[in-house]
């Protein structure tokens, strides 16, 4: 990866890549936020904002970055963060991911919302397989979803609760890109300038939902696809709905969108064995807190072996250390995911993986930390 190195030292050079190989509605949905993107901006700022003490003088050890989770060890404190319409970034993106985990040893989250199926994302992470969920309101599909994810050795089933409206994402409605989606003079000339991109899709052809495919059986247009998604896909979870499916899953149950205590309390009442405090990367609420800001209240309410876990703004190593030092036991990153693999294809999975923990490990070794969880004691309040 030596050569992918001189083009892309850090996830802000896969991004100025991926900006240039891939059509511009597309990079929108990867870079844009909900509103008035405060949100997006607030992460950005609150994670600059924490710094870390180095202890020069103290015994150094060589960084080991191995982290148990939920009774898994990986290779890193570093996960990849459920991602949705990945196929608009790249073909199989969602592919590329996974076997990217599997052969990095770290946790890869599959969406309900990508555009590869349970079962294809599955064979390619293996044991490394997270599903994430977006329970639907048809009791059967939702209870089939889960029969797959199952079938399939998933151990970890990730309930997103951070999505009871569809996000106002300017940039996508301006781009056309919904559901249905448009297909304008403009979309067709940004992808002319994307040559690679283009000739990837056409073999490809169009994204789909290739998880909840199979149950839409009366939909025969985009419009029919909308309607799906808004009546019987999504539904909105609260409490009772969580411990509705505690009981129908015999693995770990982990809920996502956790961003305040009360929430918390409620998700580990339910049945919860572990949070990931997250405002959706900023795509949800624009008045969100940004999660580096409520983790460690919202850790230090909860009983000790509940896991708690965060995404949302993760650009670097250093980030990933940030939040560390806050307490997560690990960090989720998304946008980064597909800007690598928007720069760079099925390398650029790979690529990003090398870049955060690489970054991570310089930043463990300049604060004399050898595990990721000694962090804490460097963070300066």
């Amino acid at each position: 990866m030596d050569h992918l190195k001189k083009k892309s030292a850090c996830v802000a050079d896969l991004k100025k890549r991926a900006k240039r190989r891939i059509p511009g509605f597309a990079f929108d949905y990867v870079e844009g936020g909900c509103n008035s993107e405060v949100a997006v901006r607030g992460n950005r700022q609150s994670l600059d904002a924490v710094k870390l003490r180095a202890d020069y003088l103290v015994p150094h050890k060589a960084p080991n970055l191995s982290t148990e989770l939920l009774g898994q060890m990986y290779s890193a404190p570093l996960g990849i963060a459920p991602l949705g319409l990945t196929g608009i970034i790249w073909p199989n993106a969602t592919l590329f991911h996974a076997r990217a985990a599997k052969q990095s040893n770290i946790p890869f989250v599959l969406s309900t919302l990508s555009t590869n199926s349970i079962e294809q994302a599955a064979e390619c992470a293996e044991e490394n397989f997270w599903f994430q969920l977006y329970p639907p309101s048809d009791l059967s599909i939702r209870s089939d979803l889960i029969r797959r994810a199952e079938a399939v050795g998933c151990k970890n089933l990730v309930v997103t609760i951070d999505v009871p409206a569809a996000g106002q994402r300017p940039r996508d409605i301006k781009n056309g890109l919904a559901i249905p989606p448009r297909i304008s003079p403009k979309s067709i000339f940004q992808s002319t300038l994307c040559p690679a991109w283009s000739i990837e899709t056409l073999k490809a052809g169009l994204p789909q939902f290739a998880s909840i495919t199979p149950y839409m059986k009366d939909v025969s247009n985009m419009e029919d696809v909308a309607n799906y998604i808004r009546t019987t896909l999504k539904d909105v979870v609260d409490q009772e709905m969580l411990k509705t499916i505690r009981d129908s899953w015999r693995g770990n149950l982990i809920v996502k969108g956790i961003n305040n205590v009360g929430d918390a309390l409620l998700a580990v009442e339910a049945g919860a064995d572990g949070i990931i405090v997250s405002n959706h990367g900023g795509r949800q609420l624009d008045a969100a807190p940004s999660t580096v800001d409520t983790i460690r209240e919202i850790k230090g309410a909860l009983p000790e072996q509940v896991v708690v876990m965060v995404d949302s703004g993760v650009e670097s190593g250093v980030d990933i250390a940030r939040f560390l030092a806050q307490e997560a036991s690990a960090v989720f990153a998304g946008r980064a995911f597909l800007y690598g693999v928007g720069a760079h294809g099925e390398q650029g999975a790979q690529h990003t993986i090398d870049i955060l923990t690489e970054e991570l490990t310089q930043v463990m070794s300049q604060l004399h930390c050898e595990l990721p969880s000694q962090i804490v004691g460097n963070r300066i309040d």
